[in-house]
């Protein structure tokens, strides 16, 4: 597995996978400030370097037996609150994904969303798979990856 480590967010990625870490993801507001918060995009495909929080720009390439796993950090405000319950990294299964998941639909695409906190930290996870109909083959590397996210 490759490591990678940035903004307390250490990744293990099977062979294939690439990733990105950077500051740009979603907006926390402090006070008057607003503060960018971390914003991590895995991928077993290239990824393409202008993508937005979700993946615009990237899911609109992406092919079956493509996955892109989109991990966004959330002001500390929303832990323990509303969709905010679950205290640990979610585990994923087929029954999670469906087309009407996607930000916005893509025919033969489908997607997955979930919310959950850890280490004092808040987070949205978003998944995207290139195929709908062969979801299921992928999970298994999708949870091996989600587990080798480490978030200190």
């Amino acid at each position: 597995m490759l490591k990678m480590e940035a903004i307390g967010i250490n990744l293990g990625l099977p062979p294939g996978w690439e990733a990105e870490v950077d500051s740009g993801g979603g907006a926390a507001e402090e006070g008057a400030t607003t503060v960018r918060t971390p914003r991590v995009h895995l991928g077993n495909f290239a990824l393409p370097p202008n993508r937005g929080d979700f993946g615009s720009g990237a899911v609109e390439r992406m092919v079956s037996g493509d996955v892109l796993i989109c991990l966004l950090e959330e002001s500390p405000e929303v832990i323990g609150t509303g969709l905010y319950q679950a205290g640990s990294m979610p585990t994923i299964s087929a029954k999670d994904f469906a087309p009407e998941g996607m930000q916005r639909p893509i025919r033969g695409q489908s997607g997955a969303q979930k919310f959950f906190h850890l280490n004092g930290r808040a987070f949205a996870l978003y998944i995207v798979m290139g195929s709908h109909i062969s979801r299921a083959s992928f999970i298994p590397e999708i949870n091996e990856v989600l587990n080798a996210i480490e978030l200190t």
